[in-house]
C-alpha cells in the first residue's frame, strides 16, 4: 500500500488526540506526522506553529519575523526550546485539506529554500481541524477545506 493507506490505517476511528499544549509563543502545537517523501513514510513530530522575529530566510537576509510551523522530536524538545529539526515558513502558503486527517502544505521558494510540498497528518478529525483553523489566521495562507474526493471538511 501507499503512504497515504498506510496512514490512514494506523489511525484507528474516533482515537482520542492529545489536548493541545500551550508551548510559550505558539499560536497552536500538537502532534503531526509528517511524510518523508524519500522514505515513503510518517515520522511523528511535535509541530509548534508560531511567529519568529529575526529569522533568515532562504536568500541569506534577515526579515523582521515569519510566521514558521517547526517540528520536533516530541513536546519535551519544543518546551525547553531546543533546535528544531525543520522549520517551515508559512507565509504564503497554500494549505489544502486532502483525506481523512491528512493535509498539505504548498510552500513559495520566497522565504523557503525552494517551494515544497509538505504532506502532514493529525491524529483525529477534530485535529485536523483545530491546525487548518490555525492556519487559516496566518496572513497570506490559503487554506482549501476541500478533500480530493471533492468533498469539504466542516469547519471546527
Amino acid at each position: 500500500p501507499g503512504a497515504m493507506e498506510r496512514r490512514m490505517s494506523q489511525l484507528e476511528v474516533g482515537a482520542g488526540g492529545e489536548a493541545p499544549i500551550d508551548v510559550a509563543g505558539s499560536l497552536m502545537s500538537g502532534t503531526l506526522a509528517k511524510l518523508q517523501k524519500k522514505k515513503k513514510d510518517w515520522e511523528d513530530r511535535f509541530a509548534v506553529l508560531s511567529i519568529k522575529s529575526q529569522v533568515e530566510h532562504a536568500a541569506g537576509a534577515d526579515i523582521d519575523f515569519a510566521y514558521v510551523l517547526e517540528l520536533f522530536t516530541d513536546r519535551d524538545d519544543a518546551v525547553k526550546a531546543r533546535e528544531a529539526l525543520d522549520l517551515i515558513h508559512i507565509t504564503g502558503s497554500a494549505v489544502k485539506y486532502v483525506q481523512g486527517t491528512v493535509f498539505t502544505i504548498k510552500t513559495t521558494g520566497e522565504l523557503n529554500r525552494k517551494g515544497l510540498t509538505h504532506f502532514m497528518s493529525a491524529n483525529t478529525t477534530k485535529e485536523t481541524k483545530a491546525w487548518l483553523a490555525a492556519l487559516e489566521l496566518v496572513p497570506d495562507v490559503q487554506v482549501n477545506w476541500v478533500g480530493q474526493d471533492g468533498v469539504a471538511l466542516e469547519k471546527a
